[in-house]
């Protein structure tokens, strides 16, 4: 599989750089429930490291907070010059812009990503969002966002049968369904399942109860994985505990990636840009020479 196919299949990472609660509160949830993975930065410093690691980012930028507008227009220009973010799609959530300010930072800069006022109805905004994600392909062909478990002991499924309990690890969890370890020892436990009713998940300490279907078991080197999804009567305050926990996760794994790399100092707000030179100008041509007419 190609580079780009691998893209297509996970869909991108949407930063959105912002301390702005009134946005966070109005597209966070909805954001969540749509199933994008989405990350909220409240520091620039961190940006250009995440965006590093992950190149074909889509990232939303609210200039109100932390730099000066001019500030935050020198640090996008140069998310625009740097081959090394030439896939990073920026755009513009504003709350405080005034009209001028607003043509200079679209006549200047390049927003595959757009520009949006949060002044507007909410819900525009948040129209304006997804209508830029699905544009930009943000889901790919992913479409719910999973959390790999295999890092987090605590992750769990257990349950009743009888006086006998059984407990296995969680291996990743989707708000659709679990990957569940299931050593040769225990294939009993599923074997010839369906279902199992009446279970409980263990995410954070937090014990979620839920009734599954078993779509398969597949055999692994020396143990098996059993995949299952959640059933269609699952309430919506387990599903919200699960993408939540999800979102927690993934949060935790990217800022583990740069971890140990010095934050950018950059002062983009006395940052100068050289104008670029003007265009040469075009040579004289010299004037056809005079027809001798016949005689």
């Amino acid at each position: 599989m190609t580079q780009n196919e691998n893209k297509d299949v996970n869909g991108k990472k949407v930063f959105f750089v912002t301390q702005n609660q009134p946005l966070i509160k109005a597209i966070k949830s909805r954001l969540l429930t749509m199933e994008y993975e989405m990350y909220f930065i409240n520091d620039y410093k961190v940006l250009k490291n995440l965006l590093s690691e992950f190149p074909d980012s889509i990232c939303f930028i609210t200039p109100d907070y932390q730099l000066s507008h001019t500030g935050w227009k020198n640090l996008i220009r140069t998310l625009n010059e740097s081959p090394e973010f030439k896939g990073v799609k920026v755009g513009i959530v504003h709350a405080t812009l005034k009209q001028n300010e607003i043509d200079q930072f679209k006549g200047g800069l390049v927003l595959e990503a757009g520009f949006e006022s949060i002044d507007e109805e909410k819900e525009d905004v948040l129209k304006h969002i997804v209508r830029t994600l699905d544009k930009l392909d943000a889901k790919g062909m992913r479409q719910y966002v999973r959390a790999n478990c295999e890092e987090d002991d605590s992750s769990e499924i257990y349950w009743l049968e009888g006086d006998k309990m059984h407990k296995l690890r969680i291996l990743d969890i989707s708000s659709v369904g679990i990957a569940i370890e299931l050593p040769a020892r225990n294939v009993a436990a599923l074997r010839d399942k369906n279902e199992i009713r009446n279970a409980k998940i263990i995410l954070n300490s937090r014990q979620i109860p839920i009734s599954l279907d078993i779509k398969m078991i597949k055999p692994m080197k020396n143990s098996f994985i059993a995949i299952a999804m959640f059933k269609m009567d699952t309430g919506k305050a387990a599903l919200d505990l699960i993408r939540t926990y999800v979102s927690d996760s993934l949060f935790r794994d990217i800022f583990n990636t740069i971890l140990n790399r010095p934050i950018d100092r950059t002062d983009y707000d006395s940052m100068v840009f050289q104008a670029p030179p003007p265009p040469p100008e075009p040579e004289a041509k010299a004037p056809p020479a005079a027809e001798t007419a016949e005689e």
